[in-house]
């Protein structure tokens, strides 16, 4: 992937770009780390508004993000912030575990499932419908 510009990311292959000025954006696990990162760097490219999915509340210094309430593993959270957004255009999902268990532990490996896969897959499903 490179960067032709303040705005657009060129994915090779694919032949196009996504724009993030003036566009909506939702991330999840947005509230540390890679997923604050990414929270930041749409709002450098110039996104008009940023949802910040994130277990718990927390705030943000700039008015184009909106934090939202969101365990991605809760499905009655993940259906509560899509109702929320009313239009989205792209969607991160960041939202993720690295258990330091080996798969030999069932009990780490259903976590990993639950967070990583199917948070995932239930994040998009929620939005796309």
């Amino acid at each position: 992937m490179t960067t032709n510009s303040s705005t657009k990311i060129t994915k090779p292959g694919l032949g196009g770009s996504t724009t993030i000025a003036g566009r909506t954006v939702l991330v999840t696990g947005a509230n540390r780390g890679l997923g604050q990162a990414l929270v930041e760097e749409a709002l450098r490219r110039g996104a008009a508004r940023v949802y910040a999915g994130a277990r718990h509340r927390f705030t943000h210094p700039d008015e184009r993000v909106t934090p939202v309430i969101m365990d991605v593993t809760n499905p009655a959270q993940i259906q509560a912030a899509a109702d929320q957004v009313e239009s989205l255009d792209v969607l991160i999902n960041n939202a993720g575990v690295s258990l330091p268990d080996g798969l030999s532990d069932r009990g780490a490996l259903e976590r990993h499932l639950a967070v990583n896969l199917f948070g995932t897959w239930g994040v998009t499903e929620a939005f796309l419908s």
